[in-house]
C-alpha cells in the first residue's frame, strides 16, 4: 500500500492506493496544529504503508515533522517528490524544473490526462495558481497570485480600523457592511484574475482550453466563473498517483 500526501500551506490531503485502486482518504488543517497530534489521528490506525509520497510545498520545518511521524511509527522513509523537465507525457515550462511547486506539477500531469485538448488548471488556496497545459502535453507556465484569505489579511493589516470577525460572508458586489464588502472584493478579485487569464490564455493558443479548479477556496468561486469548469477536489493527489505510477 502506498500513502500519498498533498501537504499545502494550510492542510493536508491524502489516499492510501494499492495497486491502482483507491482506499481510505481524509484531510486535516494543520497550520496552527501539533503535527504529531494531527498525524495521529488521521493515521495511527492504518496498516503501514510500503511507501509514503509526498507533494509538499509547506517548508522545511512541516516536512521534518512529517518524516519523524513516518520514521518513528511506521519506520519508512517518505519521498519527497519533485518537479522534472518531463513526466507522464507532460513537459515543464521552467528552465529550472524543481522550482515549480510539486503541488502545481502533480495537478498539471492531472489534468493533462484528464482533458484531450488544452486545459487550465486552476489551485484555489492559500496562493492561486494557474497552469497552461496544451493538447500535446506542454507545459507553458502560468500566474500565482495571493489567495481569498491572504488578500483580506493584507486589508487587516494595512488598514487602522478594520477588523473582521472570521464569519463567511456572501461573496457579493453590492455588499451592505464592511466584513462583506472586504471578503466580496477578495473573490471578486480572483474570480476576474481567472477570467481574464484563460481569456487570454485562450487567444495566445487560438483554441479553446478546458479549466479545472481545484483547492480549499475552490467552491468559493467556481459559482462565479464564466463558462464552464470542471471541478476536481482531489487533482493533486491524482497527479502524486501518476507520478507514483499508481495509475
Amino acid at each position: 500500500m502506498n500513502l500519498l500526501l498533498d501537504v499545502g500551506n494550510s492542510a493536508v490531503k491524502w489516499a492510501c492506493f494499492t495497486n491502482g485502486t483507491s482506499g481510505a482518504a481524509g484531510h486535516f488543517m494543520h497550520h496552527a496544529g501539533n503535527i504529531e497530534a494531527l498525524a495521529d489521528a488521521a493515521w495511527s490506525r492504518l496498516q503501514p504503508a510500503d511507501r509514503v509520497l509526498v507533494a509538499s510545498v509547506a517548508g522545511g520545518d512541516m516536512d521534518s515533522a512529517l518524516a519523524a511521524w513516518f520514521l518513528n511509527y511506521w519506520q519508512v522513509q517518505p519521498v519527497f517528490l519533485r518537479a522534472t523537465a518531463r513526466a507522464c507525457g507532460v513537459s515543464n515550462a521552467y528552465s529550472d524544473p524543481e522550482t515549480l511547486g510539486i503541488d502545481r506539477w502533480a495537478a498539471v500531469v492531472a489534468a493533462r490526462h484528464a482533458f484531450p485538448g488544452a486545459v487550465c488548471v486552476v489551485d484555489c488556496g492559500t496562493a492561486v495558481t494557474l497552469d497552461l497545459v496544451t493538447a500535446d502535453g506542454e507545459h507553458r507556465g502560468g500566474l500565482i497570485l495571493p489567495g481569498i484569505e491572504v488578500m483580506q489579511q493584507m486589508l487587516m493589516q494595512n488598514t487602522a480600523q478594520l477588523r473582521l470577525s472570521g464569519k463567511q460572508p456572501v461573496a457579493t458586489p453590492l455588499a451592505d457592511t464592511t466584513e462583506a464588502a472586504v471578503y466580496g472584493g477578495a473573490v471578486y478579485m480572483v474570480v476576474a484574475a481567472i477570467d481574464r487569464s484563460v481569456a487570454d490564455m485562450r487567444a495566445e493558443l487560438g483554441a479553446d482550453i478546458d479549466i479545472v479548479i481545484t483547492g480549499g477556496d475552490a467552491g468559493r468561486v467556481l459559482p462565479l466563473l464564466q463558462g464552464g469548469v470542471h471541478h476536481a477536489a482531489d487533482l493533486v493527489l491524482r497527479g502524486i498517483a501518476m507520478l507514483a505510477g499508481e495509475n
